[in-house]
């Protein structure tokens, strides 16, 4: 879409811990927020695909504190689901936002899934794009995936990280099958590593999705899912790292929610190649409409 001018704002908000940047974009409407994934990547990625959508509402994005366009994060107690989960809250009554559409991907769905939970928010509607509600059954549903990939993928990758050969350099071959098969498949992806840190990455994930050493190893929400009461649309892809099986017993234990599974997309449908970015973005416009329309 294109045509008349969008407002936009950037500016710095207070989070426990220090400050985080935003971008406020278009106007009216019920807003939507973009909480991205990660942990230790930052919201660009999510720009041109949602950019559209500020022809029609406000949509704000935000870097999470110690990645992109935020302060930097050096101590790692900060690096908590808890503090995150502030974060998301402070953002929220910060910027104003009244009753908005919280959209999060993949981390940032595992925050929204927590938050919906425990905190009981006062939201339109949760978008759970990708994410997962147990860390040591996504573990295992990855190396599943990667165990039927041809050229014996798992052994290039998980394998050799347990044999401490992660200098092969066809470790990174195998890495670049893997996120081919299941993160993005017709399209390629590139980020500033001056706007991601991985001391976040380390510190929670470790490894790799399939290889979760970190403080998020034991992270498993499914049995609070069904005190969520907000509206919840659960959003994958065909060929996700984060399965169908797995989002739709998410979507089975909230109470009023909808499971999609887009065809030929993985885990960053946002990023695939058209049509299949400008679907995904259809996919969360039209349930947006729709629970609208509700009130």
């Amino acid at each position: 879409m294109s045509g008349s001018r969008v407002d936009m704002v950037e500016g710095e908000i207070a989070v426990p811990g220090g400050k985080v940047w935003y971008r406020r974009s278009g106007s009216g409407g019920v807003p939507l927020l973009l909480v991205h994934g990660g942990p230790g990547y930052p919201s660009d990625l999510l720009f041109e695909a949602f950019e559209p959508l500020a022809q029609e509402r406000e949509v704000v994005w935000y870097d999470q504190l110690g990645v992109g366009r935020s302060d930097p994060i050096d101590d790692t107690s900060l690096l908590t689901v808890e503090r995150f989960l502030d974060e998301l809250g402070a953002v929220i009554d910060g910027l104003g936002l009244r009753r908005p559409h919280v959209y999060g991907h993949s981390w940032g769905a595992m925050l929204g899934l927590q938050y919906a939970a425990q905190r009981a928010p006062d939201w339109t509607s949760l978008i759970c794009a990708n994410g997962l509600a147990s860390v040591p059954r996504f573990t295992e549903e990855v190396r599943e995936l990667l165990a039927r990939l041809p050229g014996d993928v798992l052994d290039r990758t998980h394998g050799r990280e347990l044999r401490g050969e992660t200098d092969n350099p066809d470790y990174l071959v195998a890495q670049g099958e893997y996120l081919r098969a299941m993160v993005v498949r017709t399209s390629s992806v590139s980020l500033d590593p001056d706007r991601m840190s991985m001391l976040t990455f380390r510190t929670m994930i470790g490894q790799a999705d399939y290889h979760v050493t970190g403080t998020l190893k034991d992270w498993d929400i499914f049995g609070e899912l069904d005190r969520i009461r907000v509206p919840a649309l659960v959003l994958g892809g065909e060929f996700d790292e984060c399965v169908p099986s797995h989002l739709a017993d998410i979507a089975g234990r909230i109470p009023d929610s909808e499971h999609v599974t887009q065809s030929g997309a993985a885990h960053m449908g946002y990023l695939e190649e058209e049509p299949l970015r400008r679907e995904y973005v259809s996919i969360i416009r039209d349930y947006m409409t729709r629970i609208e329309e509700r009130s």
